[in-house]
């Protein structure tokens, strides 16, 4: 009986190692970086002659992130860079201003959070939320006769929601697909002399698709 007990002591003490150590074995420090198509929305802003309302084109961007698994759940650190060219501009909802030019542009620093909704295949969704700073920059808004209608830049909250899926492609890495939406408080900024030093807050708010690797280690 004493040698029953004992042999069950072990099977029920090994099961717990190996339990424990498949856990430790899930918890892994990762690298990622990645790239992103960001389509930046409308944004107006006032001048002395009026408003100006300005389109952008679709844009890019490039991230890099430091990461940690703890079971189903990750934690993160993110940098991002996103610029998008200016479309057009246009005055009080008037035609398009002829050589209409510019660029906007945001560094952001993130803390991440996600939750992997593991399975048994390699295949595994996610959901996520992030928070942390950006400086916004509106870099030469204007048009040839005016280049520099706007300026100015701002470094301001941010933050992001995301929904993606990563394929283990080996124990070492992982590809990922995602959708994110990121965007900031107002920022604070102030057009140049040429048309008039007008205070502004402009809204940066963007949709994001990103593509991307994970190395895990």
């Amino acid at each position: 009986m004493h040698k029953r007990k004992l042999l069950a002591m072990v099977v029920t003490s090994a099961i717990t190692l190996s339990a424990a150590a498949e856990s430790i074995a899930a918890d892994m420090t990762y690298v990622g970086i990645h790239g992103m198509w960001t389509d930046l929305k409308d944004a107006d802003f006032n001048v002395a002659p009026g408003t100006i309302d300005t389109e952008f084109d679709s844009g890019t961007g490039l991230g890099i992130t430091l990461g940690r698994t703890f079971e189903a759940m990750r934690g993160e650190l993110e940098f991002t860079a996103r610029m998008n060219d200016v479309k057009s501009h246009s005055l009080n909802g008037s035609a398009t201003l002829p050589g209409s030019k510019g660029e906007a542009k945001s560094n952001a620093f993130m803390v991440n959070g996600y939750y992997d909704f593991v399975n048994e295949s390699s295949f595994t969704p996610y959901v996520g939320g992030g928070i942390g700073i950006a400086n916004v920059k509106f870099d030469n808004f204007g048009v040839d006769p005016i280049p520099d209608v706007l300026n100015d830049d701002g470094t301001v909250f941010s933050y992001q929601v995301m929904a993606g899926a990563d394929v283990k492609v080996s124990d070492a890495w992982k590809l990922f697909a995602e959708y994110r939406y990121f965007r900031t408080s107002e920022v604070d900024v102030v057009t140049s002399n040429v048309t008039g030093a007008v205070d502004n807050s402009i809204a940066y708010k963007t949709n994001n698709i990103l593509v991307g690797a994970r190395i895990l280690f």
